[in-house]
């Protein structure tokens, strides 16, 4: 398995950890039996550099567990780390971000638990930035490895490809495009064939 495929692996894996799906990270272990031990050592390494928010209250984090986290992050991501964070800055908007990852259309999904045609919404722009929950956006960032600010920033800069008809200018179609399109997170949910459950985990957010 090439490192690109074992990165894809690693971030559906955290996807299903947010979403505390444990059955997706079984079927993720079972699937995948060659990538078993690198998955085994990344999840080792999770759990050993995750603070929970009564330690995080409680304890200051030292110079010394700064640098042990960073080297377990490093040693669990190696280069894909460094490199992912250079093209997530480097990528203008959602469609150039998920191509930078190496993810298609339906593995982006997956690992969000969205449907196709909700996650397309995204990569043209159809969703409102200010619809989304503080939660739902830090979930979102976090499966690209973004900051939130990046992944609102990609949003907006995110549009569809337009399609003309013959009577149309590009300024009319475009202009027609902007008021048809545009829709709250919570509507292209409800409007989504994702199933009750995967609706749930979003809207509860």
């Amino acid at each position: 398995m090439n490192s690109k495929e074992l990165q894809q692996l690693k971030m559906a894996w955290l996807a299903a950890e947010d979403a505390g799906d444990k059955q997706a990270q079984f079927v993720l272990l079972q699937d995948h039996p060659d990538a078993q031990e690198a998955l085994i050592d990344f999840i080792a390494a999770y759990r050993a550099t995750t603070v929970t928010e009564a330690d995080a209250r409680n304890t200051v984090l030292l110079p010394l567990t700064q640098r042990a986290t960073q080297t377990a992050l490093q040693r669990v991501f190696g280069d894909a780390l460094e490199h992912g964070v250079a093209a997530a800055i480097s990528a203008t908007h959602l469609r150039e971000l998920r191509t930078q990852r190496g993810l298609s259309m339906v593995q982006t999904a997956r690992g969000l638990r969205l449907g196709v045609d909700v996650w397309k919404k995204f990569e043209d722009g159809a969703i409102e930035l200010l619809s989304l929950g503080e939660r739902q956006l830090e979930r979102l960032a976090h499966f690209f490895q973004v900051t939130t600010e990046q992944f609102g920033s990609m949003l907006t800069n995110s549009s569809p490809a337009l399609t003309l008809n013959r009577r149309q200018t590009a300024t009319a179609a475009q202009k027609e495009e902007l008021v048809a399109r545009k829709q709250s997170f919570a509507e292209a949910i409800e409007k989504s064939t994702m199933s009750e459950d995967e609706k749930k985990l979003w809207l509860e957010e």
